[in-house]
Formats: C-alpha cells, structure tokens, sequence
C-alpha cells in the first residue's frame, strides 16, 4: 500500500461514512466501478454467491496482508482496519457485508470498495482480536 493510500485508508475510517463521499477522490479511478447496491443485489442472489464471496476474501486478505506488509517494513504502528476471525466462513462474511449494505443505504452509490471496507470494519473490529489482522 501506498503511503498516500494508506493516509486515505486512515482518515476514511476516522470519519463518520457520510463523510466518505468525498475521501479519495484523487485516487476515484482505481477503484472499482460498481456501486455498492449493485454488489448488494449480485450477493443476494444464489448464482451471484461464487463472485461475491471471491470479492469479499480478496477484500478480507488485502486488508490482512496490507497490514502485514506494512509492520514487516518497519511499521509497527501499523493497525488493520479490520479482524477477520480464522474460522469465519465465507458464508458468514457474505451475509454481514449483506446485512450491513441493508443498515447502510445512504452508501449504495458509492463504490462497492469502500463500502465493503466499511462493511467488515465495522463486523470485525480488531478489538475483538487483540489489534491482530
């Protein structure tokens, strides 16, 4: 991760997830083009299952590995902005981004990253796990 990605990753979760409508707009065109209520619907759906839980593990082991990478730099300060337990399933993971996209529909239009970002920081806070990704 960048160190500019890592600064937008910081104060995204700092502020409250109205408020990420205008954070990283310089970097607007890496992220995916889906909106998060697309995403929403395509999980919903029994044949839509495989993509989004491939979308959501790769997710899920982006924010491990980003946190990872960065403490094996040197950066021990390094905090994961989520904690997904071990033995989560899939399953599990797929029906609390649902369930948290359902709670949140002032994010539907924003880009299904930052939403599902949003969504496991929220269900799997690293308190829970001792600050370890």
């Amino acid at each position: 991760m960048t160190p500019k990605k890592a600064f937008l990753t910081a104060i995204a979760l700092a502020l409250p997830m109205g408020a990420l409508a205008g954070v990283a707009q310089a970097d607007e065109h890496r992220l995916s083009p889906m909106q998060a209520g697309r995403f929403g619907q395509i999980c919903s759906k029994p044949q839509g299952k495989a993509v989004c839980d491939a979308y959501i593990a790769g997710m899920a082991d982006s924010g491990a590995l980003s946190a990872l990478n960065a403490k094996s730099n040197g950066d021990a300060s390094t905090v994961a902005g989520f904690c997904v337990p071990d033995a989560e399933t899939t399953d599990a993971m797929r029906g609390k981004v649902i369930s948290w996209l359902k709670a949140h529909q002032d994010v539907l239009k924003y880009p299904v990253g930052k939403a599902v970002f949003a969504a496991l920081h929220d269900s799997y806070p690293c308190s829970a796990q001792g600050g370890k990704p």
